[in-house]
């Protein structure tokens, strides 16, 4: 749940800036008007409020759309499919941010891919059992999965 509303919050504060940049940074530069004309002007408009509260809506539903839990079902133990596991994360470009007896945690070599997005790119794997639990952002989880399934073919043959 706490991390739920920490990421909601951080695409709600996201959206505001980007509507600080476009609707009052812009147009004091572009044209020179103050940003309290431009913004009593949108607030008394319908149209903008609908939208805003539109954005923020999909502002709390986005963390529930974006991020996942894949369970990953080995014909082994963790241990033993360790290293095809590091290979997929070195062939994506991430790093061993902190390891326990049952968790390990991985995020992103480059802060530039980071800071776009947001500091949300760990993908943490539960060890305990299997199926292992990885979870993450959902795009780059279906990639680390597509890539350990494919290393784990090829280890097969």
């Amino acid at each position: 749940m706490k991390d739920y509303i920490r990421r909601s919050v951080k695409f709600i504060v996201y959206i505001v800036i980007i509507f600080v940049v476009f609707l009052v940074i812009i147009p004091l530069f572009v044209e020179g008007k103050p940003a309290t004309e431009s913004f009593r002007k949108m607030l008394g408009d319908q149209r903008f409020i609908i939208m805003m509260a539109l954005l923020f809506a999909y502002g709390l539903v986005y963390p529930l759309i974006a991020f996942t839990k894949i369970q990953r079902h080995l014909n082994s133990s963790f241990a033993e499919n360790r290293e095809v596991f590091v290979k997929a994360f070195e062939s994506l470009n991430y790093i061993k941010e902190s390891e326990t007896k049952d968790k390990l945690v991985y995020r992103k070599k480059s802060h530039f891919t980071r800071f776009t997005q947001w500091y949300e790119d760990r993908i943490v794997i539960k060890t305990g059992d299997n199926p292992v639990t990885m979870s993450g952002m959902r795009k780059p989880l279906t990639r680390l999965d597509k890539s350990i399934d494919f290393l784990l073919s090829k280890s097969t043959e």
